[in-house]
């Protein structure tokens, strides 16, 4: 009992040492497909509660290790992705004319899941896109499975295929 008591101990000092804060820097989207200007145009409207972290890691117990923040910030990384790939539908369809979109951004994060053995870093990522009068709700997530600290390179890799989950979704948006 002792012993397993020390070992707990001696996890969570080790731990403690990796809890800091992360900022992960993310590309904003692009697509080689895009010609010229862009033509979609999106307001995003964050309405995800102010002051409370979206994206974090926890360790064994619920053990909080530090906030994730994205650089870009979240809503620009919505934006990019969201003007370019709107764009390239709208190129497709013979559309030259600039048209504007609102996005509102309801969740936007990735999280870490414990468990004695592995993490699992699940990203996820819900918007409400507004044109002409009706609202399109876009999803977007995705999950990894490490067995060693998450760090910066899998988030990344969570949250561009949590992005890219909303990307064939856009077809059923209304372009005119």
């Amino acid at each position: 009992m002792r012993t397993m008591c020390l070992g707990m101990l001696a996890l969570c000092l080790l731990l403690a040492g990796c809890a800091r804060d992360m900022t992960v820097a993310v590309q904003p989207h692009r697509n080689p497909e895009v010609r010229g200007d862009l033509l979609a145009q999106v307001k995003v409207n964050d309405l995800r509660a102010p002051g409370v972290a979206a994206s974090k890691r926890e360790a064994a117990f619920g053990t909080p290790m530090g906030n994730i923040t994205f650089q870009p910030r979240e809503a620009e990384l919505v934006k990019s992705l969201l003007e370019v790939e709107l764009t390239r539908l709208m190129q497709e369809k013979g559309i030259s004319a600039r048209q504007d979109f609102v996005c509102e951004i309801q969740e936007f994060g990735v999280n870490t899941i414990t468990t004695p053995v592995y993490w699992d870093v699940v990203g996820r990522i819900r918007l409400v896109m507004k044109k002409d009068g009706k609202e399109y709700d876009l999803a977007g997530t995705a999950t990894e499975r490490t067995f060693v600290w998450p760090g910066e390179e899998l988030v990344r890799k969570v949250i561009q295929a949590s992005l890219s989950d909303i990307v064939p979704q856009l077809r059923q948006v209304s372009l005119r």
